[in-house]
């Protein structure tokens, strides 16, 4: 009986390497019996995330499950839709409010279009945006397709989520939060939108689905090294033997991070921003012409650091990190036992070390002073006109 694989995520744990490996390879995949659907391709006259001017969301076929729950939402009347739009961040509502009545695609059409599919093979569905969204769906699923759903989920420990996240989010919009403000956000976010208490969202997913339905990997550099690597251990996931065949291999690194001190001047540089649009000498739309436009000057910047600093950017002391540990520490532990079968007192994560402070400063209140006069002789002077 072929099943559907539906790669949930968590965000920051290889998700766009493994859609963008899938992608480049459904040829073969299809071949071996998995069908990796281009879902853009597919509902070409559906709009939303899916298709957000963002190359990496095409390949992320899963986020068209988000358009057709947005769609059945819409369809349901307005109070629907805004308890939909609670679950997806600011930026998609507004996109959802735009284009979403011009759809036709709704959850059953979608469902029927995956039906269809497990006729002829196994398929796979990937979106690190599901992790973070209800999962009532999942229900549907399930009564649609009964025990052939099954659920992958990678996750990363605590501290090192956190600080990639918000890697993530210095480095696409104009976040001024420090690497502690954005943690403290994280953890007391009314819809618990980024699923940072992993355990809450895999017991409701286990309640979905069962607990044999429901794959549990870990985002490690030990486990992944003895998997080959995160496409072959994904591959492994849904059953797939990696060494019995030639896949073609991902040439670049598809969601490059900025890093070391480069982030730290990158959120000061966001500040300065804001404060255009404050003052109404930007409009947001041109602040993010800005951001897309020079965020290859902070690139240089990380890889000129990291050239002469090889080691892993550390962002949170020692003391935080600690913390952060003995607050997650139930958590990690009834996943350990209770959802991988681990003898108690096995840890989680075999990298267990919590004690690692900063190696990466932040910015002093001079330094960032000195950043935003040389942020405004900048603009003044034209230099952001030039090639960056």
């Amino acid at each position: 009986m072929n099943r559907l694989y539906l790669h949930l995520g968590t965000p920051k744990t290889g998700t766009t390497a493994i859609q963008f490996f899938m992608h480049n390879n459904k040829d073969l995949l299809l071949k071996l019996g998995y069908d990796y659907p281009d879902t853009v391709a597919d509902f070409p006259d559906d709009m939303g995330y899916s298709k957000d001017q963002n190359n990496e969301s095409a390949y992320a076929n899963g986020n068209f499950i988000l358009d057709a729950l947005a769609l059945t939402a819409y369809r349901q009347g307005p109070e629907a839709f805004e308890s939909f739009l609670q679950y997806v961040f600011p930026d998609i509502a507004e996109l959802y409010r735009k284009v979403i009545k011009d759809n036709t695609t709704d959850f059953d059409i979608f469902i029927q279009y995956l039906k269809d599919k497990l006729e002829k093979n196994n398929v796979i569905i990937s979106s690190e945006n599901l992790w973070p969204f209800h999962y009532d769906f999942l229900k549907q699923f399930i009564q649609e397709l009964g025990d052939r759903l099954e659920l992958i989920v990678y996750l990363r420990r605590q501290d090192q989520y956190v600080e990639s996240m918000w890697n993530e989010v210095i480095k696409l919009s104009i976040s001024t939060d420090t690497v502690e403000e954005y943690y403290d956000f994280l953890l007391f976010e009314e819809h618990d939108n980024h699923g940072l208490r992993y355990m809450r969202r895999l017991k409701k997913l286990c309640q979905i689905v069962g607990k044999e339905h429901l794959h549990i990997r870990l985002y490690e550099s030990n486990a992944l090294k003895r998997s080959g690597g995160i496409h072959q251990d994904f591959l492994r996931a849904v059953g797939i033997n990696p060494s019995e065949n030639e896949w073609t291999m991902l040439q670049r690194d598809v969601n490059e991070r900025i890093s070391g001190p480069a982030i730290n001047i990158k959120r000061v540089f966001n500040e300065y921003l804001q404060q255009r649009i404050a003052s109404g000498v930007d409009t947001p739309d041109q602040t993010q012409d800005h951001i897309n436009k020079y965020n290859g000057i902070f690139y240089r910047l990380s890889s000129a650091y990291t050239r002469k600093q090889p080691e892993k950017d550390s962002y949170f002391s020692s003391s935080e990190r600690i913390r952060m540990e003995k607050l997650f520490a139930r958590d990690n532990a009834y996943i350990a036992e209770k959802l991988l079968g681990r003898a108690p007192g096995v840890p989680l994560f075999e990298d267990n070390d919590w004690t690692v402070g900063q190696n990466v400063k932040p910015l002093s209140a001079n330094e960032e002073t000195l950043l935003r006069m040389f942020f405004e002789v900048c603009y003044n002077e034209d230099i952001w006109k030039q090639k960056s």
